[in-house]
């Protein structure tokens, strides 16, 4: 080989790296690794183990998806769709109401019990205010989409919608998350109890 070729000649590159030189990965491949390290592991795991499950460096975690503030974010978004999703199958199936409200009190608590590592991961760190008020906002509303329609229908002021959804998301959060921790009954034990807690504010709806 001349001086000439051997000075134009490109460097080989690595397995699964582009011509730029940069890892093939993107921001859906990362959270995919993370939701499984998390759901394998348990939710004490740290971003060196989600880099490590992904098969990326830390520094290339960060720069897809953030820091740890970041990606707690984005799988709360992604586990508050599995949630509605959940609760919406159960909501109006056309059985008496309180039935029907007890099968989505029981579809919510099915779902977090299903992804608890997943749940306790992203409950178990510091939000930003900001943050914490549009991902409750989100859990909320279609408790809010339902409440407000039925006061509205019955010609009554809208307020007490806003307070009972945010209320029952409280509600439901914080003793999710020590039925998790404490495992202290059974599932539908904690649907009848949460049931007979909250219904009479949530029938009193158009009231």
């Amino acid at each position: 080989m001349s001086v000439e070729s051997r000075s134009t000649a490109r460097p080989k590159r690595g397995p699964g790296r582009p011509p730029g030189g940069g890892v093939i990965v993107d921001r859906e491949q990362l959270l995919a690794a993370a939701t499984a390290v998390i759901r394998e592991r348990g939710p004490d795991v740290t971003m060196v183990d989600i880099a490590a499950a992904a098969t990326v460096t830390k520094p290339i975690l960060y720069r897809t998806i953030g820091d740890k503030e970041a990606l707690t974010n984005a799988l709360s978004e992604m586990l508050i769709d599995r949630v509605n999703a959940a609760v919406t199958l159960h909501l109006g199936s056309g059985g008496e109401p309180r039935d029907d409200f007890r099968s989505a009190v029981r579809g919510y608590l099915a779902a977090i019990d299903a992804d608890r590592n997943l749940f306790l991961f992203v409950n178990g760190g510091s939000h930003e205010t900001a943050v914490v008020q549009r991902l409750v906002d989100r859990s909320a509303q279609q408790l809010l989409d339902s409440f407000t329609a039925a006061r509205e229908e019955a010609g009554l002021d809208t307020a007490a919608a806003r307070t009972w959804s945010y209320a029952i998301i409280g509600a439901f959060q914080i003793v999710s998350l020590m039925w998790l921790r404490d495992d202290y009954c059974d599932i539908d034990t904690l649907a009848d109890d949460l049931t007979h807690l909250l219904w009479t504010g949530v029938s009193a709806v158009g009231a």
